[in-house]
């Protein structure tokens, strides 16, 4: 086994343990889930109340996937970024960056370490969330009779890149509080590409803002990820034509991020 491999076995062990004793992590955690499960409840349990009143219309084009879990890409978004940017903006607002560094003077090993605890515990989140959140839905949904079930390509695909969005989201305020150094900084930045960009674009004339609206992450992109009925605008990527350009986003952030880590002084 290299050095450096024990390195990366070693420090991953370490941030795992930080990520468990800070109690901003459990509170992040708790907040998506029950951002979630929230809009879940409420959005299924207003379709059960309106259905008996609802058109044939709306019936038929109505989509119970898509309503269970896009609370969690609206507002999983949001609390994801607060998890991603503190997990490296939270040392730096401390000091304990250059005990982190005096530790491991390999910062490379460092940032990807961190990365890599902080991707795998809130990528396991959000999938657990997002499958949780269809099968509360499908349940909610039953006395509209209203069809849900996984095997069908299309609410899976939902289902899956819901929680990759979401995931997507935390890796892009990782590398934005890597680059800025800044919890504050990291945060207002990520909030306005993900909230406030898709709303400018919007304002645009309509060629030039259908020409953009593609390429920036959330906003219309959220509802072509999240539905199974097909009817994606036609100047929309698919569903997993748009995570991929939003994971695009992220991984070219993640590797100017390493370099700024790895080049500037703590």
């Amino acid at each position: 086994m290299t050095t450096l491999t024990v390195d990366y076995r070693r420090t991953i062990r370490s941030e795992f343990t930080k990520i468990r004793s800070v109690r901003s992590t459990y509170w992040s955690l708790f907040l998506l889930v029950l951002a979630a499960v929230t809009w879940c409840v409420a959005y299924c349990l207003a379709t059960v109340h309106q259905w008996p009143t609802m058109s044939t219309m709306d019936k038929s084009s109505f989509d119970g996937t898509q309503d269970s879990v896009i609370g969690l890409a609206l507002l999983g978004q949001l609390i994801i970024v607060v998890f991603g940017a503190l997990m490296i903006t939270s040392e730096y607002g401390t000091g304990m960056i250059r005990t982190s560094l005096t530790v491991m003077p390999r910062r490379r090993v460092l940032y990807w370490s961190k990365l890599a605890v902080f991707a795998g515990v809130s990528l396991a989140l959000s999938l657990v969330t997002s499958f949780g959140t269809f099968f509360l839905g499908k349940a909610l949904l039953a006395p509209t009779h209203v069809t849900m079930s996984l095997s069908n390509p299309a609410e899976l695909r939902s289902v899956l890149v819901t929680a990759l969005y979401v995931e997507v989201c935390g890796l892009l305020a990782y590398a934005i509080g890597a680059i800025v150094r800044s919890t504050a900084g990291g945060l207002t930045i990520a909030y306005g590409v993900l909230a406030l960009l898709p709303q400018l674009i919007k304002a645009l004339p309509g060629s030039l803002g259908h020409a953009l609206v593609r390429w920036v992450p959330g906003g219309d992109a959220l509802s072509v990820m999240t539905t199974t009925n097909g009817s994606n605008p036609p100047h929309m990527f698919s569903a997993w034509g748009e995570l991929a350009v939003f994971a695009g986003y992220a991984v070219i952030l993640l590797t100017y991020g390493a370099v700024q880590f790895s080049r500037r002084d703590a």
